[in-house]
């Protein structure tokens, strides 16, 4: 028991550690998967408090997991771990038997778990939590009260410091496929021998007050004495899916303006807006000075949002913006940059550099990577 616990007790502090610094790295991303499990549990009415909750759970991951490493206040260390660890289990085991949420966002964008997968690891964890519980007295605290005090307090300070740096000023390390290098058009393309999905037809039929469902091979002879209800596609093997599948930009019209944005070599500038009444308020006049100074210099200027763009047009003109907007999902919005509003930069269609909402770039700052 006692070396099954010491070595349960190692596995996860370091598990929680790594957990929690990459979710601490992309704060907001694990706000968004907070508010999938909102919207499904019709708890929509926490989702203003999404961020903070995010930013507690990475803290207390990456503290947890130092406290175990140390020994230091184990018994109340292990019932918050046995909590948290139950609470996760049921939730992901939801989710593996719905097909709800097809990510937990248990490792960020970094390792992307299947449903079923984010179950089966936090069943482990459960069990080796459980030896944790119940072998509390066979962790020893690994230095005096005085050094272990200090190392916590230290691990608090710098696992706050780091959450609240990269929620203001970006993630430190960018998973996404819209990170600085990257050639946003290039990870659109299919290459020509990709593999496709291979679909399934299926004939949703209703008899006698039953469902039933067939393939194009196995309806019945008497299918005149059903009612067809629906057909549907059914992906029975996935193929080949792009990075960035999504990237699609249309005008007030529905007009799509994707290779327009695509077209050039030149400097460009993708202003995200992802909500524009979410926007951080008090950045309309920096916001304003970039976009006519870069449009006066013969670069174009890109603002994009998932608002209605009737809203997005009395929203520039309140602000006396020399832009429009366009308009675009809110899923790769949130993808490009994880800040509302925030500013990408790009040579070509390759992203130079990002910033966001706590540190707009000035023309003058643009000019350095420019040049």
């Amino acid at each position: 028991m006692k070396w099954i616990t010491q070595i349960s007790r190692i596995l996860v502090g370091v598990l929680f550690i790594i957990s929690g610094l990459i979710k601490a790295n992309d704060t907001l991303g694990f706000s968004y998967k907070l508010l999938e499990y909102f919207e499904i549990f019709q708890m929509q009415f926490l989702d203003s408090y999404a961020v903070a909750f995010s930013m507690v759970i990475c803290i207390f991951e990456i503290v947890s997991g130092v406290a175990l490493l140390l020994g230091v206040y184990n018994k109340l260390n292990a019932w918050l771990l046995l909590l948290l660890i139950a609470f996760f289990t049921l939730l992901t085991g939801y989710s593996a038997i719905t097909h709800k949420v097809t990510d937990c966002g248990c490792f960020g964008d970094a390792l992307k778990l299947k449903p079923f997968e984010s179950f089966m690891k936090d069943v482990v964890l459960l069990i080796l939590i459980l030896f944790i519980f119940f072998g509390t007295k066979y962790l020893q605290p690994l230095f005096n009260k005085v050094i272990l005090n200090i190392s916590l307090f230290v691990a608090i300070l710098v696992s706050t410091f780091f959450t609240f740096y990269t929620f203001m000023f970006l993630p430190v390390k960018d998973f996404l496929p819209y990170k600085i290098g990257n050639n946003i058009k290039e990870l659109t393309l299919f290459p020509e021998n990709a593999e496709r999905d291979v679909v399934e037809m299926i004939f949703v039929y209703e008899k006698a007050g039953q469902t039933f469902e067939f393939t194009a091979n196995t309806l019945p002879e008497d299918i005149d004495q059903y009612n067809f209800v629906d057909r549907k596609d059914k992906v029975i093997k996935e193929g080949f899916k792009p990075p960035i599948h999504d990237f699609k930009v249309f005008d007030e019209n529905g007009l799509e303006l994707t290779d327009s944005l695509f077209a050039g070599t030149d400097y460009k500038i993708l202003l995200v807006q992802t909500k524009l009444n979410e926007s951080r308020t008090g950045l309309e006049e920096p916001i304003r000075a970039l976009s006519n100074e870069f449009i006066k210099n013969g670069f174009q200027f890109w603002a994009l949002t998932s608002n209605n763009l009737e809203e997005a047009k009395t929203y520039c003109q309140e602000n006396k913006f020399g832009f429009k907007y366009s308009n675009m999902d809110a899923i790769p919005l949130k993808s490009m940059v994880r800040s509302n509003p925030g500013i990408l930069l790009l040579k070509g269609n390759v992203v130079v550099k990002k910033w966001g909402a706590y540190n707009l770039p000035t023309y003058s700052t643009l000019q350095k990577y420019m040049n």
